[in-house]
């Protein structure tokens, strides 16, 4: 009974389809879907076999594919059902697939159809379904997750893959995919690239059957390629999608399924071809612009694409020359949202068919626009390139983290192995004895002596095993002493070898100066003052490295003494004072008290130093004001930093400590002085936190503990 209800409301809910699919498409001029239809709804109420069932619902699936409406969706999880009761497996994983496909912006979905993967036996189409699904997962977190969750996500793949990379070869490609995701996010230079290759080599092992994991690797690497400028690999990425789809097309053609078409796909794909006309044959141009007329022509969906942005037309007005179109198409078309991430190269366009027209007018428009896009697409690959430096500090951190882990784990197996080795020892000796004991008591003295000589000899061995263990592992901790003072030997002759040239430099830069005419003098005196000054910034850098260094392997000493912290606090404003922009006035309030403390006065001061330092980089107006208090019951000094700059918000409180963190990537510094000062303030005890309460700038304040004896 349950079946035969079943059976009407999936009828019932494929005559609905229908009658919208008739209403919408009859009259479209472009596919003349309603006989069809109507044939099949015919033969859908007969009685038809199981066999016939599935092969009208997917027919009925491939056609609203091809439409592009919403309704596909439905269909496909009707048909799921229909072929899981009738025990089709391969028609079930394929609408999995599909469901998966246009659901990667639903979790909730997509947790449902991976649950669903458990009741299915272990096969290469299974486990197939099952990563496809995981790609549109990665691509859900990547895209529409929120910061901190996409975060997370993104270190822990990216360990995985660095430290402990899966043995099975659909987990690696779905681990794989995810980290390339996160990465196309942040960058889309070599170091995406280097990502996508190790996904291809994992996906040209997978069966030969397993087509749409290759087609959705191909479609992301011919995206990542043509970004990063690997034109060769991209039209490779592409003829390999044509491969794919003219093989699926006709597996799908011969198994009764003719309505099964990809022309939105191939148009994309000849489109993206076509860009790369630049490098390709003429010959190659053409047949690629008549394939992508053609699509745009047949399909509706492409039809509409084209409309909107004829990018066709605008690469081949190009490659032949035909400055006129080339140059009416762009401007009618270059604001489309479609066309955007492709602005900067239109605009280039632009740029190259006015200069041929003599177009100046359009010409200067152009080049205004793409100037400003080059500059702002420098920025992005500066910020590209960070964030490409930070996944690789990041991997190699994971790196020594699991290495130690992994040595931590090995030692403490060893102690166990020698730990169950003498219980066991013990034990098999006091048996020994009771046995003995018992069974030849006339014998007792002579067993005893002997048990007494065994005993001997395997405490000896065991002595001697000891000391062999605690050599290895004094041996290991010196290596690991010796490596990590190697670390910073390298880290200070680095500064080392940097400080002589780049006083060199200065000093040569005023020598020439100074053997200069006096007429000459001022013009040059002002170039030296400019390497001077990049020579010190350079020369800090270093020594911010040396320091982080020095802090993180706790090679910093503390030299604790009675301090003044007032006369500390002014010797800093005095120090940071040439720093300043000019009208900035920096203040010591004269009614703070005057407190002394056992403290370490070379690391306050460097404290001071780094915190006055950054308030007079960022406040271009106003004054930098400095006071100090008795806090926390007479138990700690506050010693207070407010400027009237920008300001930081209360979101980045704790991120600005973070290294290599820049809130203004326009500003000098490689964010080092904030993370530097805060862990030496609490090596000393204290600690350094932004105050969130201020609202004129930015406020920091810097406490230590308050020892009077």
């Amino acid at each position: 009974m349950k079946d035969r209800l079943y059976n009407v409301y999936g009828k019932i809910f494929v005559l609905l389809t229908f009658a919208h699919l008739i209403c919408t498409y009859a009259n479209a001029g472009i596919y003349n879907y309603d006989e069809i239809l109507i044939n099949l709804n015919n033969r859908l109420s007969s009685r038809c076999s199981a066999n016939d069932s599935i092969s009208i619902l997917t027919n009925i699936f491939d056609i609203l594919q091809v439409s592009g409406s919403p309704k596909a969706d439905s269909v496909a999880e009707f048909t799921y059902h229909v072929a899981r009761r009738h025990g089709m497996t391969g028609t079930a994983l394929e609408m999995l697939r599909h469901r998966a496909n246009s659901n990667n912006r639903n979790l909730d979905v997509l947790e449902i159809l991976d649950d669903r993967m458990s009741e299915f036996d272990i096969t290469p189409d299974a486990q197939q379904t099952e990563t496809f699904i995981a790609f549109s997962r990665n691509y859900y977190y990547a895209h529409y997750a929120d910061e901190s969750t996409r975060r997370k996500c993104f270190e822990k793949q990216l360990q995985k893959v660095s430290v402990n990379p899966p043995a099975n070869l659909y987990e690696s490609i779905e681990l794989l995919h995810a980290v390339c995701m996160y990465i196309s996010l942040e960058s889309k230079g070599e170091l995406l690239v280097e990502y996508i290759d190790r996904l291809g080599k994992l996906v040209d092992r997978l069966p030969a059957d397993n087509v749409e994991l290759r087609n959705a690797y191909n479609v992301q690497a011919a995206i990542a390629y043509s970004s990063a400028g690997e034109t060769q690999k991209a039209v490779d990425a592409d003829m390999k999608l044509i491969e794919i789809m003219d093989s699926l097309r006709s597996y799908y053609k011969s198994n009764g399924r003719p309505y099964r078409a990809y022309g939105a796909n191939r148009y994309v794909v000849y489109t993206r071809l076509l860009s790369n006309w630049e490098k390709l044959p003429q010959e190659d141009i053409r047949d690629y612009y008549d394939m992508a007329k053609r699509y745009a022509a047949d399909d509706p969906r492409a039809a509409a694409t084209f409309a909107k942005a004829p990018l066709p037309d605008i690469f081949y007005a190009m490659a032949t020359k035909d400055y006129s179109k080339a140059s009416k198409l762009i401007q009618k078309h270059i604001d489309e949202p479609l066309v955007r991430n492709r602005r900067s190269r239109l605009l280039r366009y632009l740029i190259t068919a006015s200069e041929a027209l003599g177009d100046k007018d359009t010409m200067l428009y152009a080049s205004r626009e793409y100037n400003r896009m080059l500059e702002q697409i420098i920025d992005d690959r500066m910020q590209e390139r960070y964030k490409e430096l930070q996944i690789v500090y990041d991997t190699y951190e994971f790196k020594q983290d699991y290495e130690k882990l992994r040595s931590e784990k090995r030692e403490s197996e060893s102690k166990m192995q020698k730990i169950v080795i003498i219980i066991a020892l013990v034990a098999l000796i006091v048996l020994l004895v009771l046995v003995f004991f018992l069974v030849k008591q006339y014998r007792r003295s002579q067993e005893l002596a002997c048990t007494l000589q065994v005993a001997n000899s395997t405490l000896k061995n065991e002595r001697d095993s000891l000391r062999e263990s605690q050599a290895a592992l004094t041996q290991a901790r010196d290596s690991a002493m010796q490596s990590n003072q190697f670390k910073t030997d390298y880290i200070r002759n680095m500064s080392n070898e940097l400080t002589v040239p780049l006083n060199a430099i200065v000093e040569y830069s005023h020598l020439i100066v100074d053997c200069t005419d006096a007429n000459d003098k001022p013009y040059l005196e002002r170039y030296a003052e400019q390497v001077e000054s990049n020579c010190t910034f350079l020369a800090a850098i270093v020594n911010d490295v040396l320091h982080l260094s020095e802090i993180e392997s706790e090679q910093v000493s503390l030299r604790r003494e009675l301090v003044d912290l007032r006369r500390l606090a002014e010797i800093s404003v005095e120090t940071i004072r040439p720093m300043l922009h000019k009208g900035i006035e920096i203040v010591f309030d004269s009614e703070s008290p005057n407190p002394e403390t056992y403290t370490d006065p070379r690391r306050v001061q460097q404290i001071l130093i780094n915190v006055l330092g950054n308030a007079a980089k960022y406040t271009r107006q106003g004054r930098i004001f400095l006071e100090c208090h008795i806090v926390n019951g007479g138990k700690s000094v506050a010693i207070a930093i407010s400027d009237t700059g920008p300001g930081i918000p209360a979101a980045d409180k704790e991120r600005i400590f973070e290294r290599f963190v820049k809130l203004d990537k326009n500003a000098q510094g490689i964010g080092l002085g904030l993370p530097i000062s805060r862990l030496l303030a609490r090596l000393l005890g204290g600690d350094l936190v932004l105050d969130t309460t201020y609202t004129h700038g930015a406020r920091f304040i810097f406490t230590l503990p308050y020892i009077v004896k």
